[in-house]
């Protein structure tokens, strides 16, 4: 008589919200007494939490990826949302939930950007990263100039830098990224495997002057020699940098 009365109260709220003493549930098997306390403890609430954010993420991702597909091949100005969606395979709806317009979208690329150029540019400001680039190989840089996976346009950046609020955060992060540059090299001086003379500062503003350069050259697709610009920068920071 009680067994039916439990089963049936475990599904709605009131006390059905708590987990039923599975010692009295007689009515059920292991398997339903496992899913009860399953569905009724704080970890399966969790667990729930963290899929529906990683669905979230995915979902961004998606439409981030989409996006700049279609900034690449027809420019920011004439990128359509219908295009981008059609491009993510999704509804507008679906899309404007996670990115109120293309703004807000090219601003989440660059902020994925940006946290990539960062590891770039630590990882380059040490010993180990400056003696690096006197002795760069053609495929070495080939892999330094290759796009990341958004591969984002010359003019999506310059849209970007229009906005006040984005000028603000790539001017920030630039001025950061030379200053980690700049003390690497003075610590190289004061240790002795950079050569006195270079003024830090200025050698900065050359190396970052020649890989933006050389990754221009690459989006607008000028034809140059790998093999030869990799040889010619090695000489050349070998002069540059080497005590």
């Amino acid at each position: 008589m009680a067994g039916g009365d439990r089963e049936g109260s475990c599904g709605a709220g009131g006390d059905g919200d708590r987990a039923p003493d599975i010692a009295q549930a007689r009515g059920l098997t292991h398997l339903q007494k496992i899913l009860i306390m399953r569905r009724t403890t704080p970890f399966n609430k969790a667990m729930a939490r963290t899929k529906d954010h990683m669905l979230h993420e995915k979902r961004q991702e998606e439409i981030l990826l989409a996006a700049a597909r279609v900034f690449k091949t027809r420019g920011f100005h004439a990128a359509r949302t219908e295009d981008i969606c059609a491009e993510a395979g999704l509804s507008a709806g679906t899309v404007f939930r996670h990115f109120p317009d293309k703004r807000a979208m090219i601003a989440a690329i660059a902020a994925r950007e940006l946290e990539h150029y960062q590891l770039e540019v630590q990882r380059l400001a040490t010993r180990e990263g400056l003696q690096w680039l006197t002795r760069l190989t053609e495929k070495e840089l080939s892999e330094l100039l290759c796009p990341t996976v958004y591969d984002l346009g010359a003019d999506s950046w310059l849209e970007l830098v229009r906005d006040e609020a984005g000028r603000k955060q790539l001017l920030g992060v630039d001025k950061k990224l030379r200053a980690t540059l700049a003390a690497a090299l003075s610590r190289g001086q004061k240790e002795g495997w950079v050569r006195k003379s270079l003024e830090p500062h200025g050698a900065v503003n050359v190396i970052l002057a020649v890989f933006s350069g050389l990754a221009f050259d690459q989006e607008i697709g000028a034809r140059t020699t790998t093999a030869a610009t990799a040889a010619t920068l090695s000489a050349l920071f070998s002069h540059f940098i080497r005590a």
